[in-house]
């Protein structure tokens, strides 16, 4: 019974340490580039992420901007923002309902537009696991992380420790789908 109770308290202290080194990985990441960008991805789900994307128009003049995971009844005119937007083309992608499908849902919209890079907006809780996803899907895509930054309080630390768990989920579930494909092969 002591073991039992000791294995526990490890296992509880490192996953609580794990989880407290991620917050630490979100809120000391910042992103900048001194590029130009053909094509912005932006994933729905988070405050302020499509207003950021427009907000970057000016500084990494697009071509495309293509937002995944938009509401099916959600219209252009309904994300626009007051400011005309000009030279830059709106595609809305209306498939994804998570991270798994917004996957899926740029993969395709990559792949049919020949596309090999793209500036990838999401909140910067939810970057890592974004990027894992799309790499499971498409390992060729070249991915320049852009977050948008948290406002550190208690739901954000919170947020932090759900998506960290997300991502070991992610991992665990991918190294078991690989030691299958090895031991079949």
């Amino acid at each position: 019974m002591k073991f039992v109770c000791k294995f526990l308290a490890v296992m509880i202290v490192l996953m609580f340490g794990s989880g407290n080194l991620f917050v630490l990985y979100v809120i000391s990441y910042r992103n900048s580039y001194d590029t130009t960008f053909d094509n912005i991805v932006v994933l729905t789900g988070g405050r302020d992420r499509i207003s950021y994307a427009f907000s970057l128009i000016e500084s990494y003049k697009p071509k495309n901007i293509f937002i995944s995971g938009v509401y099916e009844k959600t219209t252009l005119q309904d994300i626009l923002p007051q400011k005309p937007i000009e030279n830059v083309r709106i595609i809305l992608g209306k498939q994804a309902k998570n991270t798994e499908e917004n996957a899926k849902e740029i993969d395709e919209w990559v792949r049919q537009n020949s596309i090999s890079e793209i500036l990838l907006i999401t909140s910067d809780y939810h970057m890592m696991r974004s990027i894992m996803e799309l790499r499971r899907i498409n390992n060729e895509l070249k991915i320049y992380p852009c977050s948008v930054n948290s406002i550190f309080n208690m739901r954000f630390y919170l947020q932090c420790f759900k998506e960290f768990y997300k991502i070991v989920y992610i991992y665990c579930k991918n190294l078991l789908v690989e030691m299958k494909n090895i031991c079949c092969l």
